[in-house]
């Protein structure tokens, strides 16, 4: 019995301290903890630190870029010169409608943007989509004033800090911070570092689940819309390239490509018109060259995009879709 006590208090001591240790390290940056004061977690947190770039920057920015990680490779020297407008990268990994709304009125409390641009993911306006831990541990999250503020609080218990490895990421966390060299995928105005491309074009991020229309997500996207005109801000929506393999996989479904139709459709209600590159003619760009993987465009595909939107030339992907 004695043995079993033992046992049953060193097992919950353990628990405790690692639990607490990976709360002191928050390695996915989930609370905003950062006890010991490291300068970089298991991985890069775009919200933060894009955040703190738009809130202290001296550049006068007067366009900015939004959407998921699949928007990360738009480089904003692109986008300067097609435009004419000083640009910053604002997309960040799992972006949904609540940190468009949330990001719009960040700039606008700092600048007087001329151009948005949102690269719209298809699973974006769907309830199934939950809204990111790390949009609630952010910045961000102080700027999304529909939500009362005890619904933006973060429970103690998370679960994927339960896991072997969250253990493992914090002690990752420490290494590189004590012993190692902190590695940042962000570099100025919100760009995203140049990668080594893999070895074969994967479907990736094939997740779509019983989509159904999350209103709460059009509201603020009609939201955005409505600030965006009374400030003079011209908003360009599109949707993100997909591989071919992958377009055709969610479009040979029949249920997904109705909720296609819907999501774009309800797109093109809310903003009037959105180019579309969820086309057939994306085949041609069926390689490493163009994808890193079946929605993550290379920074060569993500130019050639910008250049169909705002070179003036007729398109020979997307379709610009009007109400």
């Amino acid at each position: 019995m004695r043995f079993i006590l033992s046992f049953a208090l060193a097992s919950v001591l353990l628990s405790s301290t690692l639990y607490g240790l990976i709360l002191a390290v928050d390695p996915y940056n989930k609370f905003g903890y950062n006890l010991f004061n490291f300068e970089t977690k298991a991985v890069d947190f775009a919200r933060q630190n894009k955040y703190i770039q738009v809130e202290h920057s001296k550049k006068d920015y007067t366009a900015f870029i939004m959407g998921t990680s699949s928007a990360h490779r738009y480089e904003t020297k692109e986008l300067n010169r097609l435009t004419g407008l000083v640009s910053y990268n604002y997309s960040t990994q799992s972006a949904t409608p609540e940190d468009y709304i949330a990001m719009t009125r960040h700039i606008l409390t700092k600048y007087k943007p001329k151009l948005i641009m949102i690269a719209f993911g298809f699973e974006e306006l769907s309830t199934t989509t939950k809204t990111d831990d790390m949009f609630y541990s952010s910045p961000l999250k102080n700027f999304l004033n529909e939500v009362p503020a005890e619904e933006l609080k973060t429970d103690l218990f998370n679960n994927s800090y339960l896991t072997l490895e969250a253990i493992a990421d914090s002690f990752k966390v420490i290494w590189v911070n004590v012993f190692g060299k902190a590695l940042h995928s962000y570099l100025e105005d919100g760009d995203h570092i140049i990668e080594p491309l893999p070895k074969t074009l994967k479907i990736s991020q094939f997740g779509y689940i019983n989509f159904e229309l999350d209103y709460k997500r059009i509201g603020y996207l009609k939201t955005l819309k409505d600030l965006c005109d009374k400030n003079g801000v011209k908003v360009v929506v599109f949707t993100s390239p997909l591989s071919i393999e992958h377009l055709n996989k969610m479009m040979s479904d029949e249920k997904l490509s109705k909720a296609h139709e819907l999501y774009l459709s309800t797109l093109v209600d809310i903003f009037g018109e959105v180019w579309d590159f969820h086309r057939s003619e994306i085949a041609t760009f069926n390689s490493l060259q163009y994808f890193r993987d079946s929605n993550h465009p290379t920074h060569e595909f993500s130019t050639i995009i910008m250049e169909e939107m705002f070179s003036g030339q007729p398109p020979k992907i997307g379709k610009l879709v009007k109400k």
